[in-house]
């Protein structure tokens, strides 16, 4: 597997526990306004074997882990590091996707406790929003099924874009995930001009303010919570 980095706790990636972060390097997507463009390319990071990975893993004092990027799924090896991870205890362990290698999603889901999965935007603007050539939302929408057909906790979460995302996207997604099954919180974030994103690419990007997503929070569909992290 490519890994990026690891960080030894946080406090921030899974609710209520303390985890230790693994950053898969790599992603099948493109988005502009990405924190950690830096491992976009596949050729980012290191490659290191499952016994090295999990060497690192081991020994901080966490209570699970969680496995991001990049995109993790791109990770044929993935399943079998969850599964040795797995295997070592009863810590939690999260996956951050957003959910275009279903396959490889399959195989790992029975070693996950939990999932973050990113929703970039509506179907009909993922080519554009992800500056991918063919359309993902057929792969992304089997990913969402078979989590939501688990008993993995699903976490349904958009980075809200200034100047990219609009509130009528929150409400279609929302729509989405109810005709999907889903019943629970969906986690609108800010996006934020950093040092891992490109300056190039963020130009046209604002900080978005919270009151333009939250303009249409009385029309979300019941069932369907906004939570909104603004960091």
């Amino acid at each position: 597997m490519r890994i990026a980095s690891i960080i030894d706790i946080s406090l921030v990636d899974v609710p209520g526990i303390p985890v230790t972060v693994l950053f898969t390097a790599g992603c099948n997507m493109d988005c502009p306004y990405c924190q950690n463009a830096e491992i976009i390319p596949i050729s980012s990071g290191e490659e290191m074997s499952i016994d090295e990975i999990t060497q690192r893993l081991r020994g901080h004092l966490t209570d699970g882990y969680c496995i991001t990027g990049g995109e993790p799924t791109i990770q044929k090896a993935l399943p079998k590091l969850l599964k040795t991870l797995h295997s070592e205890g009863s810590k939690h362990i999260n996956l951050n996707t957003q959910g275009t290698v279903p396959d490889v999603l399959e195989k790992s889901l029975p070693y996950l406790d939990s999932v973050w999965f990113d929703i970039k935007t509506i179907p009909e603007e993922y080519c554009r929003v992800t500056r991918v050539e063919h359309d993902p939302w057929p792969r992304i929408t089997r990913s969402i099924k078979i989590i939501l057909d688990s008993n993995i906790a699903f976490w349904p979460r958009t980075t809200y874009v200034g100047g990219l995302t609009k509130p009528s996207d929150l409400l279609r997604i929302s729509e989405l995930l109810r005709e999907f099954g889903y019943e629970g919180e969906y986690v609108v974030q800010n996006f934020l001009k950093t040092s891992g994103t490109r300056e190039a690419d963020v130009e046209s990007f604002s900080e978005p303010d919270i009151d333009e997503p939250k303009s249409i929070i009385n029309q979300i569909p019941e069932g369907i919570r906004l939570r909104f992290e603004w960091r």
